[in-house]
């Protein structure tokens, strides 16, 4: 998506206030299309859970994908809200749409699979859980199993940050609010990263079979909201801290189902890109 800074005129209270630790007034902040939004100091969050985040990679061409499919939508469903998925199709063999077929292809899902070596890997379906690491090397498997154990390992800690999403249509694009809590100290610059994902797309899907011609593609990326690696968040990480931030999305395409499309946030480790936690949501 277009990374475009479009700016508002500053009110002169409003340049005083960003040189300084006072809290900017709701009107007269800075609206980005895929940036860094505006944050203000908050209320906090009262949901602490710990969730966790799984980027599965995939394609329409995969005759695997469905079997973690499977097995990936049974794990969304048995963690009650702690477990968000995202399907993200890049631009390898696999994800090439069939005929006339809705393109699942993501530029920034390209970014990313490049980014954790599943592209040149060429093993699709391949997946990981909060970009967690071992022995040094990215976390990635193959998702039609390992998937709870890897979840388990998360959400049965307890959370660093605190972690809320609201998004509502307007007339000029998508609102978006980001609320944390930091639960502990955090020492580390974080990013925030926003997606917007659509379930309910059907398409021709390779299965073991041959094809399913009415396959459902579900958490299916659609865009990176930020910058592909989040965006900075503006916060000391000091435990008590409560901060929000929002965001204006106006770059949602008019073939989406914006009825099927959520709202995905998570705070990363800026330096690291592991995930300290996500949240999710529906777009009133």
């Amino acid at each position: 998506m277009k990374k475009i800074y479009k700016a508002l005129i500053f009110l002169a209270a409003s340049a005083m206030a960003m040189t300084s630790c006072d809290t900017i007034d709701e009107d007269n902040y800075l609206i980005f299309s895929g940036a860094a939004g505006s944050w203000y100091d908050a209320n906090g969050v009262a949901d602490h859970s710990q969730r966790a985040l799984l980027e599965k990679y995939t394609g329409v061409r995969c005759i695997i994908c469905p079997d973690a499919d499977v097995v990936i939508s049974a794990a969304v469903d048995s963690y009650n809200g702690k477990l968000v998925a995202v399907s993200i199709h890049d631009s390898n063999v696999f994800t090439r749409p069939f005929g006339n077929d809705p393109d699942l292809r993501c530029a920034d899902g390209n970014v990313m699979s490049h980014y954790f070596g599943v592209y040149d890997a060429r093993q699709y379906p391949s997946a990981i859980v909060n970009r967690s690491v071992v022995n040094n090397n990215w976390d990635l498997f193959t998702p039609t199993s390992g998937v709870n154990e890897r979840v388990d390992a998360i959400v049965n800690q307890e959370a660093t940050v605190a972690l809320d999403v609201d998004a509502e249509r307007q007339s000029d694009g998508i609102d978006i609010t980001v609320n944390m809590e930091m639960l502990q100290t955090v020492s580390d610059a974080m990013t925030v990263t926003l997606l917007i994902m659509e379930d309910g797309i059907v398409t021709i899907q390779s299965n073991h079979e041959g094809k399913d011609s009415n396959y459902v593609q579900n958490h299916v990326l659609r865009d990176v909201i930020t910058d592909v690696w989040g965006a900075d968040v503006d916060c000391n990480g000091q435990a008590g801290q409560k901060r929000m931030a929002r965001f204006k999305y106006t770059e949602a395409q008019s073939a989406w189902d914006l009825d099927r499309c959520h709202i995905v946030a998570f705070i990363s480790n800026k330096s690291s890109r592991q995930i300290l936690n996500a949240a999710e949501c529906e777009i009133d």
